[in-house]
C-alpha cells in the first residue's frame, strides 16, 4: 500500500476571529496498489462490496441532487438586459406581438421585484 497526501482548503466559520480567512490543510491517506491489498483491507475493516457501492452510488446521488438544486441560484453569465431580451424573443416566437411581449415582460419583472400587498386576497 502506498501513503499518499492530499489537500483541501475552507474558510474560517463566522464567529471566530480568523473568519473569512481560507486555510489549506493536508491529510494522509491509503492507496492499494492490488486486488488482494484490497480484499485484506475489506476484510480487516469488516466492510462489504456491496456496502461500499451503495455508499458511493448514494454519496454521488447526493452529490448530483445538491448540484442540481443550486444550478438555478448559480449567477448567470448572461447580463439582465440580455435575459430580458431573450424573454421578449421566446414571447414573439410563440405568436404574441412584440408590443405586447415588452409589456409582459416588463410587468413580470415588475412584479418580481415589488414587494408583495400583504392585503392583497391568495390566488387559488
Amino acid at each position: 500500500m502506498q501513503t499518499k497526501i492530499g489537500k483541501f482548503t475552507f474558510s474560517v466559520p463566522e464567529g471566530h476571529p480568523q473568519a473569512g480567512e481560507k486555510l489549506e490543510k493536508s491529510f494522509e491517506y491509503q492507496v492499494c496498489d492490488s486486488e488482494p491489498e484490497a480484499q485484506k483491507v475489506l476484510t480487516d475493516k469488516k466492510w462489504s462490496l456491496v456496502g461500499m457501492v451503495n455508499d458511493t452510488l448514494k454519496a454521488n446521488a447526493r452529490s448530483n441532487a445538491y448540484q442540481a438544486a443550486l444550478l438555478p441560484y448559480k449567477p448567470s453569465e448572461v447580463s439582465a438586459e440580455d435575459i430580458k431580451e431573450r424573454m421578449i424573443r421566446d414571447y414573439i416566437r410563440l405568436g404574441i406581438p412584440e408590443d405586447a411581449a415588452r409589456k409582459q415582460v416588463d410587468a413580470l419583472l415588475a412584479a418580481t421585484t415589488t414587494p408583495a400587498d400583504d392585503s392583497a386576497e391568495p390566488v387559488a
